[in-house]
């Protein structure tokens, strides 16, 4: 099924390609009606199909572009609030984390439906494409969306582009480090406007990157496919429905470099069994891998990831002051992995259907009720290699589950004058756990309530409080550790994760100056972390309360002739209590610049960004252990105290020819900045002479220099 999917790419393609050319001939003669207003549309300009008054961040078409981003890690790299976290040098897991909270408390959506899994957490926003997006939202908070209860951090929100015109857009890049970017996306609107389809394809790959030259990799290659496709089509006046279909499959492929002295390919690397004794040359992590002792699969880490997922959503318009939405949403995943000495294989299935009623009771409120379910099941199994008697043996990892969720909600947006709106929402849960491998199971019922608030002080300056109480269910051992513990690994916990937040934020928005800032606080109680027992880490319900901070301030300002230069940059801290240091994985940012320039005029677009990263001790963070982490073995080749500050600078500049064709070309990390190049391996050896893989503070990509042309039909 997945060979004949992929398949119709280039034959769709083809098909939107030659049915553009053919009609650009017949342009005259046909006329589409691009301007007819749907339910959808009509409903959400009209505010009766509002979501909430939370202040939002928007990452545009436009300022993808500009970052060259082929994913959504990439797109939201280093935006206010967000973190993308590389965890791993062999594998090069990433979290995505906002306002300082950890990774497993972002809740990724696609058109507002949280219907992502837990293996997104970890490899699947490196897998989601640009192609076919209109805008990334970006909402950081507990209670940030009312559907997703688990948001303790807040929500990621990808927005399918909606088609305003027919045509075809064809982006083809290439670079340095095996760099490539392949996408197409072609749209299309019915002669009567009332049907509207899109349809995008994208491949994408970078290699393998040693810069040390160790033949063990510090960034892994990354490959991604995928297809997706939308259709909005107006049944009636007053109906509108929306079937939105994506088929994704990623390869991620990192340790020992291919070509070097452990593997010559990537099937030699995987058929390899363990060695004996695992290690650097001369027990130091500048040299390369011992191959009396060691094989390529010791350091091998390969993860192969497949997603389907099934959207629909009717919306019904009873009347001017009543309208309904009914969300029906189907996701399955697939994981293969290989990490090191043990196997892990997971499927996942995920159900989610809402229901919600909106009335516009009057002009000061607009009230909303529905009740929503998801069931999120995942069954795994592994093998571990017995070195004792050279044998790979079945060794279930102990984790699969089924969780369900039952929620109830209720909101109310009151907007007592033009200047104040208040949306008050309470939420119902009923949570049911089974760990099915474990015959263990626990349920809770929680209620959430939440609070948002806006005020405009004047025309120019906005005031927005939101308060808000989240909960989460812990239930993998991979939200914490992705799988690489030879010696295995168990869940243990028996509670939820609950949350409390309070964010604060000032706007002030002029003719040429934008300004935002904002203060945020979560306290968290039973934060899932590790425990040792017995040499098994285990992930278990804690009993302390923790807190985290954030704090930014982010501003843009237009100058020049005709506007065409625009400034813009922000300053951000973040701020973590002793108990929520001890739960980390790898070393967090808590001081973080960004200064940016773009200049738009005469057809000629261009762009330089800039971002420091402030200096951490690692004394503060004494459970991640860098300051025990030595260059050789035998506690020889000490490290520093803390991590240096640094600085990267990305550029591009584009320059459109006629109406429909760009080039472009640019280079991320200009400066080829690495912690390795600082001469800090996130390779180590502990006081233990285990060495280990995750010292990790800074850049592991060097730069990588790209060019590539952009052609509208």
């Amino acid at each position: 099924m997945r060979q004949s999917i992929f398949a119709l790419v280039p034959i769709v393609g083809f098909s939107f390609l030659s049915s553009q050319v053919m009609a650009a001939s017949a342009l005259e003669s046909i006329e589409v009606n691009s301007q007819v207003e749907g339910v959808e549309d009509r409903l959400n300009r009209t505010g009766k199909l509002k979501d909430d008054v939370i202040q939002t961040e928007v990452v545009s078409k436009k300022a993808m572009a500009n970052k060259q981003a082929g994913s959504v890690n990439e797109a939201i790299r280093n935006e206010p609030g967000v973190r993308v976290s590389t965890e791993c040098s062999i594998c090069g897991v990433k979290r995505v984390t906002l306002n300082g909270l950890k990774g497993e408390h972002t809740i990724l959506m696609i058109d507002g439906v949280p219907n992502s899994s837990m293996l997104e957490g970890f490899y699947g926003y490196d897998a989601i494409p640009t192609a076919g997006i209109e805008n990334i939202e970006i909402s950081r908070g507990a209670g940030a969306a009312l559907i997703a209860s688990e948001a303790i951090g807040g929500v990621i929100n990808v927005v399918t582009e909606k088609p305003r015109e027919n045509g075809v857009e064809i982006d083809l890049s290439q670079g340095t480090s095996g760099y490539r970017k392949y996408q197409m996306v072609g749209k299309k609107i019915s002669k009567d406007g009332r049907t509207r389809a899109i349809i995008a394809g994208q491949t994408d790959n970078i290699d393998q990157y040693d810069q040390d030259n160790n033949d063990i990799n510090e960034a892994p290659q990354l490959e991604n496919r995928s297809i997706m496709a939308k259709i909005w089509h107006d049944v009636t006046p007053r109906d509108t429905i929306t079937f939105r279909i994506a088929d994704q499959a990623s390869e991620v492929f990192g340790g020992p470099m291919i070509g070097g002295n452990l593997a010559n390919s990537k099937s030699d690397a995987v058929s390899q069994n363990p060695g004996s004794a695992p290690g650097f040359l001369g027990g130091d992590v500048g040299n390369k891998p011992d191959p009396s002792t060691s094989t390529a699969r010791d350091w091998l880490e390969t993860i192969r990831t497949t997603k389907q997922e099934y959207t629909s959503k009717w919306i019904h318009e009873i009347n001017q002051d009543w309208n309904t939405a009914v969300t029906g949403s189907y996701v399955k995943s697939h994981m293969d992995a290989i990490y090191e000495g043990i196997t892990y294989k997971a499927d996942q299935e995920i159900y989610f259907i809402d229901t919600k009623v909106n009335h516009f009771a009057s002009d000061e409120h607009f009230l909303t009720f529905g009740v929503d379910y998801k069931l999120d099941t995942s069954k795994t199994e592994g093998t571990s290699w017995d070195g004792t008697n050279n044998k790979w043996l079945e060794k279930s990892p102990n984790d699969s589950f089924r969780n369900s969720n039952l929620g109830l909600y209720l909101r109310d947006i009151w907007t007592p004058s033009n200047a104040l709106e208040i949306s008050a929402a309470l939420r119902v849960d009923k949570i049911d756990v089974e760990f099915t491998d474990q015959d263990r199971k626990f349920d809770e019922t929680k209620i959430a309530p939440r609070l948002h608030i806006r005020y405009d002080h004047n025309f120019s300056l906005t005031s927005r409080l939101a308060l808000g109480r989240g909960y989460r269910v812990p239930l993998q051992f991979f939200e914490s550790e992705h799988g690489i513990i030879d010696q295995g690994f168990a869940v243990d916990v028996d509670k939820l994760e609950t949350s409390n937040s309070a964010r604060y934020t000032l706007s002030f928005t002029g003719a040429k100056t934008d300004l935002t800032a904002s203060i945020s606080a979560t306290e968290v109680n039973n934060l899932a972390m590790l425990e040792d027992r017995n040499g098994v880490p285990t992930l278990i319900s804690s009993d302390f309360t923790s807190m985290v901070s954030h704090a930014d301030v982010s501003g843009s300002y237009n100058f020049g002739p005709h506007n065409h230069w625009t400034a813009s940059g922000s300053v951000e801290m973040f701020q973590y209590d002793k108990n929520y240091r001890e739960t980390f994985g790898v070393l967090p940012i808590e001081q973080r610049v960004r200064l940016g320039l773009d200049y738009e005029g005469h057809n000629w677009f261009g762009n330089i960004s800039g971002t420091w990263i402030g200096s951490r001790n690692y004394s503060d963070y004494s459970s991640l252990g860098y300051n025990e982490h030595y260059d050789k073995e035998n506690q020889q080749g000490e490290r520093r105290s803390k991590s240096p500050s640094y600085y990267t600078i990305d550029t591009k500049v584009s320059k459109q020819f006629e109406q429909d064709i760009t080039v472009y070309a640019g280079v991320n990390n200009m400066l080829n900045y690495t912690q390795t190049s600082a001469g800090d391996s996130p390779y180590f050896y502990n006081e233990n002479n285990e060495w280990d893989v995750v010292h990790i503070w800074g850049p592991l990509r060097g730069r990588v220099i790209y060019a590539g042309v952009t052609i509208g039909l």
